[in-house]
């Protein structure tokens, strides 16, 4: 219900006629590319999964650095093709959540009730919104780049 808070959706449209396996090993290197572990891989779909701790202060400049988990797969219609994916921030949204979470408690034991939740809601919106912003303008044009080329 309130998972968009965690998870991108989106996909991209396939006009070349490169083969789904072309079209996922394209996807696979892209995930190298931003240090993401591919756990899975069909003939359909790609799933990784690389959890925020693992590299947590290494790349913090990659579009898909906030996501821990991912699938990727293509979708036929009549006459097109799709890349739909399904991205997950869970990890940074609870290790923000925790930052908020003590921002709050020093500041409630030095300046009372209403400046503890000011100052948390204001670190959690810079440390995960912020975040999730910055991805929602990177991660889909590295997606459409690593597939289509343009």
């Amino acid at each position: 219900m309130l998972d968009f808070i965690w998870h991108l959706r989106g996909s991209v449209r396939l006009d070349s006629c490169d083969s789904d396996a072309t079209i996922l090993d394209r996807v696979e290197g892209m995930l190298s590319k931003q240090r993401k572990r591919v756990i899975e891989r069909s003939a359909e779909h790609l799933v990784f999964n690389d959890p925020l701790w693992r590299d947590l202060f290494g790349s913090n400049w990659l579009a898909l650095v906030i996501y821990d988990r991912g699938r990727f797969w293509i979708e036929h219609g009549l006459n097109e093709r799709e890349l739909r994916y399904e991205l997950r921030s869970l990890h940074g949204m609870i290790l923000c959540l925790f930052a908020a979470i003590v921002a709050f408690l020093v500041s409630v034991a030095d300046g009372g009730l209403s400046q503890g939740l000011t100052l948390a809601g204001g670190a959690f919106a810079w440390l995960y919104v912020m975040n999730v912003l910055l991805a929602l303008l990177r991660v889909p044009s590295t997606i459409r780049k690593s597939v289509v080329g343009n």
